[in-house]
């Protein structure tokens, strides 16, 4: 829900309902004794609800993300399908490309979604950031870029986590400083799913 697993999820929903019975219960022992129930229905009503929108979060969110994913298209939104498969839904930017935040090796990463590059690519500040060595690295790899001709270096995270999914020792080119200015989530990556399309101006990611 929102990004959390179920268990995250769970644990939300349970704290939330402890809060609003503890807060029901000081609002119980201050009232005076006429309103005190009142009072006290209006918190159990309110614990109630909360319930019941984590018992029915999967078609809440359906109609909440596209609402969340106008207002921050980069963040990569769980939903449950028609057939109750988990999905990963990222919006086109204004700019016309798909573009979502991950994190590598727990370093956040803004990654511009390229289904055209084979590989997933960091920029060397990006790599630095998630943990790579990048002073060891050997940038010998000839790739063709739009400025022509450059040498990478291959590199592997340790995890790289798209919305709640998470993956284990991804192969990564980290590009030389300088080279490259938005890191690029390739299909080495993307292939990793079970499987992917577009929807207009939504990109579905199935784990």
């Amino acid at each position: 829900m929102l990004g959390l697993d179920d268990n995250d999820s769970a644990r939300f929903v349970y704290l939330g309902v402890l809060l609003v019975l503890l807060l029901g219960s000081i609002g119980f022992g201050r009232s005076r004794s006429g309103t005190s129930f009142r009072y006290l229905g209006v918190w159990l009503l309110v614990a109630v609800a909360l319930v019941a929108i984590y018992a029915y979060r999967a078609p809440v969110l359906r109609f909440a993300a596209p609402v969340i994913q106008e207002l921050v298209p980069s963040r990569v939104m769980e939903v449950t399908g028609a057939e109750g498969e988990r999905e990963l839904v990222v919006t086109r930017g204004g700019d016309g490309h798909f573009r979502l935040d991950g994190e590598a090796n727990g370093a956040s990463v803004s990654f511009l979604v390229d289904t055209g590059a084979s590989t997933t690519a960091l920029t060397f500040e990006d790599a630095a950031k998630s943990g790579v060595n990048v002073d060891a690295l050997a940038f010998n790899r000839p790739v063709q870029t739009a400025n022509g001709t450059t040498f990478y270096a291959g590199a592997t995270l340790d995890s790289l986590a798209i919305g709640p999914y998470r993956l284990s020792s991804v192969p990564v080119a980290v590009m030389p400083n300088g080279a490259m200015d938005t890191s690029l989530l390739g299909m080495s990556t993307i292939d990793r799913f079970s499987s992917w399309r577009i929807e207009g101006d939504k990109m579905v990611l199935v784990p």
